[in-house]
């Protein structure tokens, strides 16, 4: 799953990376931000903290985990991290829309953490170039996972022969229940729908951009 995040991102993809419990997901997360620290793409000299010590560098993709309405992040929201103070780390959204917003360190220490790969719960709505499920997922997380990439979806499962991946893919397929996952897909399309619309919101309240008479610049009305 590590490779999949660096073959997809070499070709400047991105990738979902879907695992079966919260410590592997941290365990893939904190593999990928050191491999990418010794290979020269993050700077640890500017480092800040998230939920449990984690550390959270500048180009970390990380995930907020608790609702601020004045910050403007949502519970499971994806972001890259653009900057880092010493009380504010400045984020921009790995959606379309490039929204740009700032969370306090406080904020980021209680409700921050890394997310190149995430449970199920975390890709809600999330879309990429590519999916990797990882092991021992249940029912839902295959569905999510696997219809998560628009150009290829892969399922792993350790076994020791074919017929006995095929035993395991089967046994994830009947484990869980998928139907809370179709309720969960209808708050993530719902927040992506109020992020759009603060968005708009932020755009009007700003009002139209003219140029000053003799300065030639834009000023805001």
């Amino acid at each position: 799953m590590i490779d999949a995040y660096f073959d997809w991102h070499a070709r400047g993809k991105r990738v979902t990376l879907v695992s079966g419990t919260n410590a592997e997901a941290d365990a893939i997360n904190e593999a990928i931000q050191q491999r990418r620290v010794d290979r020269g793409e993050l700077d640890v000299r500017v480092t800040a903290w998230g939920i449990g010590q984690q550390r959270i560098l500048v180009g970390d993709t990380v995930q907020t985990r608790r609702n601020d309405w004045l910050a403007g992040v949502e519970n499971r929201a994806q972001w890259i991290v653009r900057g880092i103070g010493d009380e504010y780390l400045s984020l921009v959204s790995v959606s379309d829309s490039g929204e740009v917003t700032c969370v306090s360190s406080d904020y980021a220490r209680e409700h921050l953490q890394l997310a190149s790969a995430s449970t199920v719960h975390g890709v809600q709505g999330d879309t990429a170039e590519a999916s990797v499920v990882g092991p021992d997922v249940d029912a839902a997380g295959l569905y999510v996972g696997l219809t998560r990439g628009r150009v290829r979806n892969v399922a792993i499962v350790v076994a020791l022969t074919d017929a006995g991946a095929r035993e395991c893919l089967a046994e994830s397929m009947q484990r869980g229940t998928p139907e809370l996952t179709m309720q969960a897909a209808v708050h993530a399309a719902q927040a992506e729908m109020r992020r759009a619309a603060r968005s708009r919101e932020a755009a009007m309240a700003a009002g139209p951009v003219v140029e000053g008479p003799s300065a030639g610049h834009g000023m805001g009305l």
